[in-house]
């Protein structure tokens, strides 16, 4: 499996590092894992990526700088080091939401259910994506003041960015976004992301200040 030359059923894992404007020394990522339904090429790989970045930009206050995507084979890093496994992408986008002045702390993340067809939902949790004016914490338990306004901000940037194509049971793109067990032996596609609430991520995380392996 490599990222040049694609076949049906090929899975690969796209990561967007970001970080506060602020402390750009700081950086965090999430991740995303797809399944090809059609043969491509590198060129198809890297528009998925782009428009994964327009809707997580999207997603984010303006004080969030886009760094990097990394595109690679969901295979395990391969010793001897093969090149062919992924490609590492400069970015130069920013969070495309209002003027943050009052950013909640960076523990305090959007929390995105991944839904799937069947079995356990999964989740994204997006730091950067939070106003203080968005959260209220009654009784010490934090909460979103408005869904509804995040969820429609959500589904925005879903349709801004095309990756609506790549959601369903039928995506009418060449990939669709799925979670993938540990073993790479149970594929689920998402068939819907909702908002679902404030999760608290502490940011001593692996997603934080993340290295590559050494090959």
């Amino acid at each position: 499996m490599t990222v040049l030359s694609i076949a049906a059923d090929d899975l690969f894992v796209m990561r967007v590092t970001k970080y506060l404007s602020s402390n750009p020394s700081n950086t965090w990522q999430n991740s995303y894992e797809f399944q090809a339904t059609a043969v491509g090429t590198e060129a198809d790989l890297l528009e998925l990526a782009n428009q994964l970045v327009i809707f997580e930009a999207g997603m984010h206050k303006d004080v969030v700088v886009f760094d990097r995507a990394l595109i690679s084979t969901w295979e395990a890093d391969s010793v001897p080091y093969n090149p062919e496994t992924f490609i590492s992408s400069t970015l130069t986008a920013v969070g495309a939401v209002g003027d943050s002045t009052t950013i909640m702390p960076l523990d305090k993340t959007l929390s995105i259910a991944r839904v799937a067809g069947y079995g356990r939902v999964g989740h994204i949790f997006l730091r950067g994506a939070l106003d203080e004016d968005d959260v209220s914490a009654p009784a010490g338990t934090s909460k979103l003041d408005d869904r509804a306004a995040l969820q429609t901000r959500l589904d925005t940037a879903l349709t801004t960015s095309g990756l609506t194509d790549y959601v369903g049971t039928t995506p009418v793109a060449g990939f669709r976004m799925v979670m993938v067990n540990a073993a790479g032996t149970q594929i689920r596609p998402i068939v819907q992301l909702r908002v679902q609430g404030v999760g608290s991520v502490p940011t001593d995380h692996a997603w934080f200040n993340r290295t590559s392996p050494t090959p």
